[in-house]
């Protein structure tokens, strides 16, 4: 697993920290002196390094999402009425996704194949758009779509275009005969605005920062692409 860096600050205050606390259990007298740390992070820097390395790998676990959050959060992944889905299937999945997200891009197509090759699937759809403004201006036409019940096929056309500008979006619309004074009131309506703040805020309390995401009742989550899901779905049947 990679490590990210410290902030500078948050490195240098834990450096202290570590020496300070050796030193204080090693030495004489009330507390170490800045020439006794100086002189000890010259003689241990594996030790500096490997007190750093777990305390970032201790941040890292703290901050996953973990396997008992999908059976915590079951009827918020699962069975919230605002998230679109597909299919009817005992193997509930619920997928965290971002249309500017190219992981997703390939993950949506993986889960296209399993929808093909099995009936025992229900894919819930989470719409979250982290990392652009386009991404909340495609998941919202995207949902304002499913308030005319054709979520899905917008969903497919939209990754289908070439473009995913608002033009490009306005035609997918109309290639579906969508009502499309309808879509576009609903893309700023109060049924899509509480969709995305349901994922937002499911997110947050799941430790989600990322995507693509699965969760796959009643207890795996899979952070990152997922290629081998129909293996997966079947070890679930």
């Amino acid at each position: 697993m990679a490590f990210r860096f410290l902030p500078v600050k948050t490195a240098a205050a834990l450096l202290a920290l570590v020496v300070a606390g050796t030193l204080a259990g090693g030495l004489s007298g009330c507390g170490p002196s800045d020439k006794q740390i100086q002189d000890w992070v010259e003689k241990n820097p594996e030790t500096i390094i490997k007190s750093l390395q777990g305390f970032q790998r201790k941040q890292q676990e703290d901050n996953q999402p973990k396997p008992e959050m999908v059976k915590e959060f079951s009827k918020e992944l699962f069975e919230n009425p605002g998230s679109p889905s597909v299919g009817t299937g005992k193997v509930k999945i619920a997928y965290f996704f971002d249309f500017n997200c190219g992981h997703c891009t390939k993950q949506g197509e993986t889960i296209n194949e399993v929808l093909k090759k099995t009936k025992d699937v229900t894919i819930v759809y989470k719409n979250f758009p982290i990392l652009a403004p386009s991404s909340e201006m495609m998941a919202r036409a995207t949902l304002a779509a499913h308030q005319q019940g054709r979520y899905k096929d917008f969903y497919d056309g939209l990754y289908k275009s070439q473009s995913k500008d608002e033009a490009a979006m306005e035609k997918v619309a109309k290639s579906l005969k969508l009502d499309v004074a309808k879509w576009k009131a609903d893309m700023a309506g109060e049924a899509v605005t509480a969709e995305l703040a349901h994922v937002r805020q499911l997110a947050e309390k799941m430790k989600l920062s990322g995507t693509p995401i699965l969760a796959i009742a009643p207890d795996q989550i899979f952070p990152g692409r997922v290629d081998q899901l129909m293996e997966i779905v079947q070890k679930a049947l």
